[in-house]
């Protein structure tokens, strides 16, 4: 057969084009009609239902009718490229005939008998053909969808270990969902323990934090909470205290590649969560070592510079400079055991960082150093006691300095012990800074010098 380039082939290109883009169905029902037989064609829908797709004869009511014929038919395998089969049928489809392939169904629901399954042949070709091209088609779709997929598992995988803090992650995982599989909506809701909060996003309702939400174990695999339009897909997050859930909208279920994304999307988030805190607590621990390093460190050279001072007023002076450095305040009293006069002298005092004048109030202890479990606390925080308090905690009858700490805004008060005698006592002020608060490591740091002070005191004894 010969065609030309002006007539011919332009004809049997739009008649192939007219075929594979549903006219299969046309030419079927053209042919029913010829005939005089009245039909519906149909094809599976979703949740057992028909989708009808063309009619002879009639005008169907409805687009989708209720699937009560795919019963009627054996579910064995389908060995060539098609088959065709008959079946009696019901009350309004007396007859049924089944076209299929290894993938497709179709479906002509008859209104009288008696049509042959020969003459229906070359039209059960033809749909064959459709149904490929509709494969075809299909695969294309899939394909160029996942090739995006993969673009954009690619560029969150470049982004997703990078360290950020959670809300950042959040939003990062909202931006992530919306660009990849543009769904209607994106919320991540995180649980608070008790109840949940939207924390990037908005949702119309926030979810009971109960069933799954509440759930110990929570997978990083996407569950449908909701089936109808719009339906609800949500994708647990969880690492450790960390628990999150992203809850997304769509007009239709999604398909099987969106929900193997979302997985692979949860496995790498659970992941990156995981790393990111691994990595802040190597730093913390990195923080920590570089710390004791260099308490470690000063504390030696502090203990060196005590130990250097070659008479009581020089140790003293020495004590008080570094025990204000140590802490950066300006303020500090400095009050010894007086063996000769029997009691607690002030030794030394500073006021912003400058040497004055000491009270020479006695703080009588005839019996020597006070000996109590209570002088070896580490030290006493001003804004849980007042000096009154710490010194009968001792066995003293008071602070006789009041004024004077009042004067220096004494905060801290540590005693400075040998074994569970008091041979000083140091009081720290923050001056005009206000309180300034002294962390762990600090006041371990103070607790140190003034243990190691106290063993000094002997040598001036």
């Amino acid at each position: 057969m010969k065609y030309t380039m002006s007539e011919n082939i332009s004809e049997l290109y739009s008649r192939i084009d007219f075929l594979i883009n549903g006219g299969a169905v046309k030419i079927l029902t053209d042919y029913l009609t010829e005939k005089g037989i009245k039909a519906v064609i149909a094809e599976p829908g979703k949740h057992d239902f028909l989708n009808v797709i063309g009619a002879a004869g009639i005008v169907p009511e409805s687009l989708t009718l209720k699937d009560e014929i795919s019963g009627l038919f054996p579910s064995s395998v389908v060995k060539e490229s098609y088959e065709l089969e008959k079946s009696e049928g019901n009350e309004t489809w007396p007859e049924v005939i089944r076209i299929r392939g290894e993938h497709w169904k179709i479906y002509i629901l008859l209104k009288n008998k008696g049509l042959m399954l020969d003459e229906l042949k070359p039209y059960a070709g033809l749909i064959r053909l459709w149904q490929t091209s509709r494969k075809i088609s299909d695969t294309e779709k899939k394909l160029s969808r996942l090739s995006y997929m993969i673009l954009a598992t690619k560029n969150t995988l470049a982004s997703i270990f990078e360290p950020m803090p959670l809300q950042y992650f959040a939003s990062f995982l909202s931006d992530v969902l919306q660009e990849s599989l543009f769904p209607k909506s994106v919320a991540v809701l995180r649980d608070e323990g008790s109840y949940l909060t939207v924390f990037n996003g908005q949702a119309d309702n926030i979810p009971e934090r109960k069933g799954i939400y509440a759930a110990q174990i929570l997978p990083p695999v996407p569950v449908i909470v909701k089936r109808d339009s719009p339906v609800e897909v949500l994708l647990p997050i969880a690492e450790g205290e960390c628990r999150l859930f992203c809850l997304m909208q769509w007009d239709e279920l999604p398909d099987e590649q969106t929900m193997n994304f979302l997985e692979l999307l949860g496995n790498l988030a659970v992941r990156a969560i995981s790393i990111n805190n691994l990595r802040i607590q190597s730093m913390q621990a990195e923080a920590n070592i570089s710390s004791g390093e260099f308490t470690v460190l000063s504390l030696s050279n502090v203990l060196k510079v005590l130990r250097s001072a070659e008479n009581k007023a020089r140790f003293m002076s020495l004590l008080v400079d570094i025990f204000m450095e140590q802490c950066r305040m300006q303020n500090c009293v400095l009050a010894s055991w007086n063996k000769s006069r029997k009691g607690y002298t002030l030794s030394e005092q500073r006021r912003g960082h400058i040497k004055a004048d000491v009270d020479p109030t006695l703080l009588p202890s005839p019996e020597g150093p006070v000996k109590s479990s209570k002088v070896s606390e580490s030290h006493y925080d001003m804004a849980m006691n007042t000096p009154d308090s710490v010194f009968k905690s001792w066995g003293l009858a008071g602070c006789p300095w009041k004024g004077v700490l009042k004067e220096a805004s004494a905060k801290y008060i540590f005693p400075v012990c040998d074994d569970n005698s008091l041979v000083g006592i140091i009081a720290l002020g923050a001056g005009k800074e206000g309180r300034i608060a002294l962390d762990r490591s600090q006041l371990a740091s103070l607790q140190l010098i003034a243990q190691f002070a106290a063993y000094e005191f002997r040598r001036f004894e």
